[in-house]
């Protein structure tokens, strides 16, 4: 094996091991405090990030984010959306909103109601 292919197989299980553990619920993750947190050069984890998530890091991360999002919405139906930005990582609600949006095509307030028709308030 190749010592770039070496790298990126260690890049690749370090950055595994962190999602599992879900270090991206954490506010305000940076690219430089993940790669200084795994050991990894910076450039080098960004370029595996670009490559295989063909995805920036914050577009990754965010991503991660509103898929953890998307099943505390489901199995938790009456949950405010601003406690779920919260605990998914976003600092606040607008920032998970927009970032929803660009992600799965609506805001989540819609795609709530959309996909959950009896979740919140009872309907007559």
């Amino acid at each position: 094996m190749e010592k770039k292919d070496r790298t990126k197989a260690l890049i690749g299980e370090k950055l595994a091991k962190w999602k599992g553990q879900k270090g991206y619920l954490k506010t305000s993750i940076t690219l430089v405090e993940l790669s200084s947190e795994l050991g990894i050069n910076r450039t080098y984890l960004s370029n595996y990030i670009n490559e295989k998530f063909h995805n920036n890091f914050n577009g990754w991360v965010n991503g991660l984010r509103v898929k953890d999002a998307l099943k505390m919405m489901s199995s938790q139906k009456v949950l405010p959306l601003t406690t779920i930005a919260e605990k998914v990582g976003f600092t606040d609600l607008a920032h998970f909103s927009k970032q929803f949006k660009e992600i799965e095509g609506v805001c989540p307030s819609k795609w709530k109601k959309e996909n959950l028709p009896n979740s919140g308030k009872n309907k007559k």
